[in-house]
């Protein structure tokens, strides 16, 4: 059913049906959008990146702003027999052109211990610091390829002692910061080699501090020390099962286990920390379970992952076994990309498209 809520709050009533994701090798056929195409061309270019153009010049970048959905949008609402998992948008950050607050094409989002939430932008160059309440703190960076500045950052993540990590696909680096922005350290340059990337996209950390990369146009996973020591590449390019294609997204859930976004290929994968192919969820289309564009991926306290798709607009959630559980705030995101939970289990999306930060708290069934 579809509700016209009028209210600044919002309910985004999740489907809780037990469909198992498509079969891997399912192809289907649909409406193809500016975004689709450049998926498939950032495919194709993705072996001769090496030896051509900066491959940041070929990432998807939104070049104009489409027209802002309100927190009073129709939201439409499924469900079916069973209890329903329910989300609230409690907040909306960057909807006043007017405000203090405003994001050029905000990708990557963390949120440290305080749940203090972190955000950098694609083409604004920065990294902006909110409280919870979405009271701006801080923010440091400007453009430009020197020490402290960005070129079209894409991923962000905290490590245990409060240190800020932002990876940087124009600059082919990443960089580590103190919480109030200072500058403390630079590693990576553009290439193939150990060390080396072709667009760093995101990372993870792990329990130990080692840093954990996707090297977009070299279709792998570099992993680093926390002083951003070389100590291996993981999985190789390519299509097959334990292969990857322009990866974007990647985090390490509670057991260790390395879930990667492969974004080329429209599927997730579940590796070990050592690289060994444990599951693959998903195919190319925009059926339940299904994904076009997949970016990023994170989990809640009870080990389901969610992924946000920047071609099919949405964010669909997943049991830790990988069925469908539904579709949170269907009809509001316009090309999504990060996720991120806080200590309360409230859901953060950056609403790229829109420009917007939006943040969601679920309540009890």
């Amino acid at each position: 059913m579809r509700t016209c809520l009028t209210a600044k709050v919002e309910m985004i009533v999740l489907d809780l049906r037990c469909d198992s994701l498509q079969d891997p090798h399912q192809s289907v056929n649909r409406t193809v959008t500016r975004q689709q195409i450049a998926a498939v061309l950032l495919l194709a270019t993705s072996t001769m990146l090496a030896a051509c153009a900066d491959p940041a010049d070929s990432l998807p970048e939104p070049t104009s702003q489409p027209p802002k959905l309100s927190a009073t949008a129709p939201i439409s609402e499924k469900q079916s027999a069973g209890a329903a998992l329910m989300f609230t948008e409690i907040a909306v950050w960057g909807e006043d052109p007017a405000g203090d607050v405003s994001f050029a094409s905000p990708n990557g989002i963390a949120i440290d211990d305080d749940d203090n939430v972190y955000t950098i932008e694609f083409q604004g160059n920065r990294v902006q610091k909110f409280s919870p309440q979405g009271e701006l703190l801080t923010q440091w960076g400007s453009a430009g390829s020197a020490n402290a500045q960005f070129l079209n950052p894409t991923g962000i993540a905290i490590d245990s002692e409060g240190n800020v990590y932002v990876s940087e696909s124009g600059n082919h680096r990443v960089q580590k910061f103190t919480a109030k922005g200072e500058w403390l350290a630079t590693f990576g340059a553009r290439g193939a080699n150990p060390g080396e990337f072709l667009s760093a996209m995101v990372i993870a950390i792990d329990a130990v501090g080692n840093i954990y990369v996707t090297d977009w146009g070299n279709g792998r996973v570099q992993v680093f020390d926390p002083n951003g020591t070389f100590l291996a590449t993981l999985i190789e390019s390519g299509s097959a099962e334990g292969m990857l294609t322009t990866p974007t997204g990647i985090k390490l859930d509670d057991e260790g286990n390395l879930w990667v976004v492969d974004r080329g290929n429209n599927r997730v994968q579940k590796f070990t920390a050592q690289g060994e192919l444990l599951a693959v969820y998903g195919s190319a289309g925009d059926d339940e379970g299904q994904f076009l564009v997949p970016t990023s991926i994170n989990f809640d306290a009870a080990g389901n992952f969610f992924v946000s798709e920047v071609s099919n607009s949405r964010v669909q959630a997943f049991s830790p076994e990988g069925e469908f559980l539904g579709e949170v705030a269907a009809g509001l995101l316009q090309g999504p990309h990060g996720l991120a939970f806080d200590s309360t289990g409230a859901l953060y999306i950056t609403d790229t498209g829109n420009g917007l930060v939006r943040k969601f708290e679920p309540l009890a069934p």
